[in-house]
């Protein structure tokens, strides 16, 4: 749930940092004074696309928007998936800078759009009676459909076959439409030409370094070779070493306390035997004969491949090699592969078919389910006589299965069932919206959702209604509501007013966190308008304190 809200220059916001209680909260005001400008900087920290411009209340500063969530632990693993740090608390903070861009962070770490976007879906639901939302996005309905039943399982077997079936029609399409079997010849002949190089990965690396090292050697075989005498002089360090442990060794037979200090000169003579050994390596190495003008000769044939290839590194040949192999492989067998791929591309449709069969029959059973919520939930927000059927329609397998869900309405007995975005008003429509949110979060992850104003069209008991389904959903999750209507209003847990101030030179919109009375006035307000009478505060109270 949202625990916390901090806007600063944004539109007609100076500063707002408002804590955002558990249950209902409602935000009321005068129209225009700017409560859709707290739902755009809201969109605007989730992930919205948007630009800068226009935007600053200051168009020299940045604005700042950042939304903390109460994140559950069950999400630990999605955040760490996308190398995102997860918090109990975590903070969504979008910058949109005077010159245009603007920069995300999700608990301070830089996050694109996308990530905001990603995660925002996993954690709020933004309702309007415009947005189309779950009626329309098949993705959406299908996913709260399938948490009233289990169906990890067939709907992960039914991805995986679908995956290898478009992955076989994909190649197949690549392949039926390739001419590259014109190009064979010289494929050939860059494979060839490759395959005699037979250049090796770090190839490159190492004729450089020998070549400077070639280059500097006079300097640096003086230097091992003083390294090397060190060690083994006649008197250098070793035969002092030996010579001290032959003294330590007649010390010790008579004298035990000698014996640990033997040992560790003895572990000091074997680790320097070692590094003589190393050193009189490197000396053997810089006596045997560097042939220079091969070496170069060797280099800039290698480079001229690459650029050849136009490539980044040397190292890239090996993996261009191995490329021109498979190509030239798939040409001399495509018409082979072709056949395969049919015979593939047919038994994989079979399979999607199948499980996507399957994965239906379990839908249908959570279907019944629903509608048998949603006949109750129809009636919490005054449609008791309106029918709401899931049926479904079945399409060309899609990554999520062979049939769409298709939500059927009608309004009165007697009237037949059609789709519902073509014949529901726009009031039954935000009713039906907040019906199947009320039946539908019983299984959904979500922890908040926001209504704006989704109860346009809709008055008297109705509304009343409508605020009761609202305060009802709020006790599963966490409910924001912009409202015009004082009977939802009065639902509220909590209560913020939207203003707007406007000075000479300026305007600012502020939002107040109300308290009771605060509450009844503009409850009251809502009823009778600017002059506030008697009967409308006496008909707040009653609104507010109905139990």
């Amino acid at each position: 749930m949202i625990t916390r809200l901090s806007i600063s220059n944004f539109i007609l916001i100076d500063t707002l940092d408002i804590e955002v209680g558990q249950g209902m909260t409602v935000l009321t005001g005068e129209t225009g004074a700017g409560k859709s400008i707290l739902l755009g900087a809201l969109g605007a920290a989730l992930g919205n696309r948007m630009s800068s411009k226009g935007l600053l209340k200051d168009p020299s500063k940045k604005a700042i928007v950042e939304v903390s969530f109460q994140v559950s632990e069950d999400m630990r693993d999605i955040f760490e998936s996308k190398d995102f740090d997860y918090e109990p608390t975590t903070v969504f903070r979008r910058e949109l800078l005077p010159t245009g861009k603007s920069r995300g962070f999700i608990n301070d770490t830089p996050a694109k759009s996308a990530h905001l976007n990603f995660f925002a879906s996993l954690l709020v639901d933004i309702n309007s009676q415009s947005d189309s939302g779950l009626l329309q996005n098949v993705q959406k309905q299908l996913g709260l459909i399938d948490s009233f039943e289990s169906v990890e399982v067939e709907r992960a077997a039914y991805a995986a076959a679908f995956k290898e079936w478009k992955d076989c029609l994909k190649e197949l399409d690549l392949l039926q439409s390739s001419n590259e079997e014109n190009d064979l010849d010289y494929l050939e002949f860059l494979y060839h030409e490759l395959d005699k190089a037979n250049v090796k990965k770090g190839e490159v690396s190492t004729i450089e370094n020998t070549l400077a090292r070639v280059k500097d050697q006079h300097k640096y075989s003086e230097r091992i070779e003083e390294l090397n005498q060190l060690y083994t002089k006649e008197g250098g360090v070793m035969d002092q070493l030996f010579t001290l442990e032959s003294k330590l060794q007649r010390l010790a037979i008579d004298q035990t306390e000698f014996e640990n200090e033997l040992i560790e000169l003895q572990s000091v003579i074997t680790v320097l035997q070692h590094l003589e050994k190393s050193t009189a390596q490197r000396v053997s190495a810089l006596n045997q004969e560097v042939d220079v003008n091969v070496l170069q000769e060797r280099l800039s044939k290698i480079k001229a491949l690459v650029r050849k290839h136009k490539l980044l590194d040397a190292d890239d040949l090996v993996d261009k090699f191995d490329e021109l192999a498979g190509r030239i492989h798939a040409i001399n067998h495509k018409s082979s592969r072709i056949k395969e791929l049919t015979s593939l591309i047919r038994d994989w449709s079979l399979k999607v078919q199948e499980l996507g069969n399957t994965l239906h029959v379990l839908r249908i059973k959570a279907s019944t389910k629903i509608q048998q919520a949603l006949t109750e939930s129809l009636a919490s927000v005054d449609l008791p006589k309106a029918r709401l059927e899931l049926a479904w329609e079945e399409i060309s397998p899609t990554i999520y299965g062979c049939f769409k869900p298709v939500f059927k309405f009608s309004a009165n007995p007697g009237t037949s069932m059609e789709v519902l975005s073509k014949v529901a008003s726009g009031g039954e429509m935000s009713r039906v919206k907040l019906a199947l949110k009320s039946v539908l979060s019983q299984n959904m992850s979500l922890s908040c959702q926001i209504f704006d104003e989704i109860d346009t069209g809709v008055s008297g008991s109705t509304a009343e209604r409508l605020g009761a389904s609202m305060k009802a959903l709020s006790k599963r999750q966490q409910v924001l509501a912009i409202t015009h209507l004082p009977q939802v209003a009065a639902y509220g847990d909590q209560h913020w007013k939207v203003d707007k101030a406007q000075s000479d030179t300026t305007t600012i919109t502020s939002v107040t966190s109300l308290n009771d009375s605060e509450r009844v006035q503009e409850v009251a307000r809502m009823l009778s308008g600017a002059l506030i009478t008697n009967a409308a505060l006496k008909q707040a109270e009653v609104l507010l304190y109905r139990d």
